[in-house]
């Protein structure tokens, strides 16, 4: 964190700190004896109101009621006015991926908190468990072989022997059972045991193969848990698999770099390969516009991309993340419109 900087506490009161900032170092490395004394506002570091530590649990009002002389804090220079941000380097870490799923470029990526504090990047690196982002997928293999949107599938328990003398028995987040349901339904709640039943009724060799088609898993084991996303995998394959149904069902290359050229301006490599035969003409003569050969994979039948997209799109209208039609969204992208 380059531009944060080690202070200390030397006053707290209810509406704000008092801190001692460390020198800056000189350009030979020492320290210089320069004193900088700096103030905290407590509608800078309200986010610290918040207390979840060992010692204490709750709220405060007061800003004394976080810090205490002789604390040891990171500070940050507020962009606008005078003063400075209450800053803490977070225990949990997240990565996010943001790809146009028409040409796989990816427009931002986010591996962790700070490259200079871990250079090891989440979206790419980090495997882990995908939970239940997995299930359109398997829903998808479904509709592309004989399975409709209202096909109808038991939300019940289940209880399968789990190859140890035990049985294997998933359960719904949150318990409960809704008994036979729409696969539109299921995928709009999340249903567990509706995506298992459906997984055993095709077969975990064909979810697999789609998953692997897909690009989300090299190799799945085709064990039914691993259809309520018990595999591993990273985000950038699972933004590129979301890719794939965003784009028709054609097949998506992630990419970093959109094209080298070398000195003289010739490209030496591009990312896209669809070919078009008419991009070079040098002057318009009544011709049609140059029309691009997209030859990529076809994954998913367009219909059934189609399908799905609907599906995923009743998630947030009725499903599981009805949040993010809050009004307050809502109006904030009609605000970015309006300007």
């Amino acid at each position: 964190m380059p531009e944060w900087r080690l202070a200390v506490v030397l006053e707290a009161g209810a509406d704000k700190v008092n801190v001692g900032l460390q020198p800056p170092r000189a350009v030979s490395g020492a320290l210089s004896s320069e004193r900088e004394l700096a103030t905290i506002a407590l509608a800078d570091m309200k986010w610290a109101l918040r207390l979840n530590t060992k010692d204490k649990q709750g709220s405060v009002r007061g800003a004394d009621g976080v810090l205490s002389r002789g604390d040891v804090v990171y500070v940050e220079k507020k962009a606008e006015g005078d003063g400075y941000l209450l800053r803490q380097p977070p225990k949990v870490q997240g990565a996010l991926v943001a790809m146009e799923p028409e040409t796989g470029r990816v427009r931002a990526m986010v591996g962790g908190f700070s490259y200079a504090q871990s250079e090891f990047n989440r979206a790419s690196q980090a495997y882990r468990q995908p939970g239940s982002s997995f299930k359109p997928f398997v829903y998808s293999a479904a509709l592309d072989n004989g399975y409709t949107p209202a096909s109808v599938i038991m939300d019940g328990p289940v209880s399968l022997p789990d190859g140890n003398g035990g049985y294997w028995e998933p359960s719904n987040y949150g318990g409960g059972y809704a008994g036979p349901s729409t696969l539109r339904l299921g995928i709009e709640k999340s249903r567990n045991l509706m995506t298992v039943r459906l997984a055993k009724d095709m077969g975990m060799d064909l979810v697999a193969a789609y998953a692997e088609r897909f690009g989300i898993y090299d190799h799945l084991k085709p064990y039914l848990p691993m259809a309520l996303g018990a595999g591993e995998t990273t985000v950038l394959r699972m933004v590129t698999a979301y890719s794939v149904i965003a784009n028709g069902g054609r097949s998506i290359e992630p990419s970093l770099i959109d094209r080298v050229q070398d000195r003289y301006g010739r490209t030496i490599y591009k990312h896209d390969q669809r070919f078009c035969a008419d991009c070079n003409s040098r002057e318009f003569d009544g011709q049609r516009e140059p029309q691009l050969v997209d030859e990529r994979d076809q994954v998913l039948d367009p219909m059934t991309a189609y399908q799905i997209t609907s599906m995923m799109e009743g998630v947030v209208q009725r499903g599981t993340a009805t949040r993010v039609r809050e009004p307050r969204r809502a109006d904030r992208r009609q605000d970015r419109h309006h300007q």
